[in-house]
């Protein structure tokens, strides 16, 4: 019996979803083993309080850098709310640094990157449903803002923002490095104020000058993708890209940028069809392939780029699994993306980076990004 045209399609179309569906159903099969590979290698490293602990860096070794983060990507996909008694040892260990730190007038003593650790506490506790502790946290992540309080002139981009600062950051002239804000931190505590009920919004302006973008005619710098900070030939690790015809030096897009540009534009309200996070996106289909860490990186800048490998994962993983419509593109990339991660883990269930540059050589800091990431794709 012949198919008529229209009988055709539809079976084909019938197909076609099977075909996706398997694909999606065989990802999550194929990642399944490689994450409790990665559970059972973290729960090996927990320390007998609950914490994870560095044997690598000094600055992780009190637990409160490493716990956190570790925490949050156990949380992922798998809804951990208290029950799993690995995690659960862990939660209750920063459950009493919360209400050690939190309750102080100066928690910074205690704490060696306060950024990091309250902005992936915040994350944890609003996931669990502790709401007063998240909330606990994100008053430190706000305190932490360059804001007009403290000295930052109301009209600077760099105002309304997030920096590395250890304590809230006063406005001083030159801005030191560990002052001036960086899409990272900023992605990182705009994320966390969402996931707590708070308004990351002011820092939009700073968010929109780290994007290479032009509202109007744009330019061979416009390719829609983000740097690390303004004015900064060091740290933004790509490297220059030359000046413009105003004569502003610009900066080439780099992939973990991107990735925290998007996430961060998400944060503050843009809607996925507004023109930035359409222009991230697309700098994203266009320079991604796998672990490669996309964008126009200078010599000498290779180490810089391996460095950020497991980081520039979990934030590339995110912005996947936040984009609306399922493309050719994103089911290819996160598929390639989650092939390669596996097989980089290894026998025992770790990850460990390439370069020290951003400390993934400290092996639980790395596999707890992997973890992230292998937890966004599954």
């Amino acid at each position: 019996m012949k198919l008529t045209r229209r009988e055709f399609l539809r079976g084909m179309v019938g197909w076609g979803g099977l075909l996706v569906a398997g694909s999606l159903e065989l990802r999550a099969v194929r990642a399944a083993e490689p994450i409790r590979r990665a559970h059972r290698y973290l729960a090996a490293r927990q320390s007998a309080d609950g914490a994870w602990r560095s044997g690598r860096y000094a600055a992780f070794r009190e637990g409160d850098v490493l716990t956190p983060v570790v925490l949050w990507a156990m949380q992922t996909g798998r809804g951990e709310n208290g029950a799993d008694a690995v995690f659960a040892h862990g939660l209750a260990w920063l459950r009493a640094l919360t209400d050690r730190c939190c309750g102080e007038e100066s928690p910074w003593p205690a704490l060696r990157y306060p950024l990091f650790t309250a902005s992936y506490a915040t994350q944890v506790f609003a996931r669990s449903g502790d709401h007063a502790r998240a909330s606990a946290w994100a008053k430190i992540v706000e305190v932490l803002r360059t804001r007009e309080v403290l000295g930052w002139p109301a009209g600077d981009p760099m105002c309304g923002a997030w920096s590395d600062a250890s304590t809230p950051p006063q406005y001083v002239t030159p801005v030191p490095d560990m002052l001036a804000p960086n899409i990272s931190a900023t992605a990182l505590a705009a994320v966390a104020l969402r996931a707590a009920g708070g308004d990351p919004q002011s820092a939009l302006p700073f968010i929109e000058r780290c994007q290479n973008f032009s509202e109007g005619e744009p330019t061979k710098f416009d390719d829609g993708g983000f740097f690390f900070a303004l004015d900064d030939p060091i740290r933004n690790k790509a490297g220059r890209a030359g000046r413009d015809g105003r004569g502003r030096e610009r900066f080439h897009s780099y992939g973990s940028a991107t990735c925290d540009g998007y996430l961060a534009l998400r944060a503050c309200g843009l809607p996925p069809e507004h023109p930035r996070v359409e222009a991230a996106v697309d700098w994203l289909r266009d320079n991604s392939e796998g672990l490669s860490h996309g964008g126009t990186w200078l010599p000498g800048r290779e180490e810089a780029r391996v460095s950020l490998a497991f980081y520039h994962s979990q934030a590339l993983a995110a912005v996947l699994r936040d984009i609306p419509q399922s493309t050719d593109w994103i089911r290819r990339l996160r598929s390639s993306l989650s092939s390669e991660l596996i097989a980089r883990q290894s026998d025992e269930g770790s990850w460990q980076g390439l370069a020290p540059d951003s400390c993934e050589d400290e092996p639980l800091l790395a596999s707890a990004f992997a973890l992230r990431t292998l937890s966004l794709l599954a």
